[in-house]
């Protein structure tokens, strides 16, 4: 099948054919269709694949239309397309979720706080979180919500640890002087990406 689909699209490269091939779960016509897609939003092996990347970051939160349509607007830059589409997922509308309200605080507050550090990589104001303010937020966005303030905290501090981050004194901050940028993807692509209970799961007992 592989081989004909080769056939069927002889100027994808053979990579990114496997590649949709896998994240269709072999099913012909999801693929045909993947691959449709990269030919009409792409002229050359390295668009192919890294429009194929951004497919397969953001392929389960957004239709594949607005993602070359971000790719279009950004000018075909692979980097400034992918921060713009996450900049998309995480102001997307959280409150339709029908998560607990706890997790639903320590979800939004993580996304917060993990794009910031994507965003702003070199910027130190965004790796370090005055305690009492954190603690404040928290209190206040669990009176209004009616949310228990003592779950929240232990969850936000064991969140805030698995991301990188060290308590010291009055301040958390974010313990590496390089950025683990790929530990910080993977943390922000499992609040984003998964299910509320998993989400939960991996922050909590990590």
């Amino acid at each position: 099948m592989l081989a004909q689909l080769q056939q069927t699209f002889p100027n994808i490269n053979e990579e990114v054919v496997l590649k949709a091939w896998k994240l269709c779960y072999e099913n012909v016509d999801k693929t045909k269709d993947v691959l449709t897609w990269l030919t009409e939003n792409t002229k050359t092996l390295q668009q192919q694949q890294y429009l194929m990347n951004l497919f397969e970051s953001f392929g389960t939160q957004l239709e594949k239309t607005a993602i070359s349509q971000t790719w279009r607007n950004c000018n075909q830059i692979f980097i400034d397309t992918r921060m713009k589409l996450l900049e998309i997922c995480t102001t997307s509308n959280l409150n339709e979720s029908e998560e607990e309200n706890e997790l639903k605080i320590n979800r939004e507050m993580c996304l917060h706080i993990l794009w910031n550090i994507l965003k702003y990589p070199k910027h130190i104001k965004y790796r370090q979180i005055h305690k009492q303010a954190l603690y404040n937020y928290l209190s206040k966005k669990c009176h209004t919500l009616g949310a228990d303030f003592g779950q929240v905290l232990i969850g936000m501090e064991k969140d805030l640890q698995y991301i990188g981050f060290k308590k010291e004194n009055d301040k958390w901050y974010y313990q590496y002087n390089n950025i683990q940028l790929s530990h910080v993807w993977k943390c922000y692509r499992s609040a984003i990406n998964l299910q509320p209970m998993y989400f939960m799961c991996l922050f909590c007992c990590c």
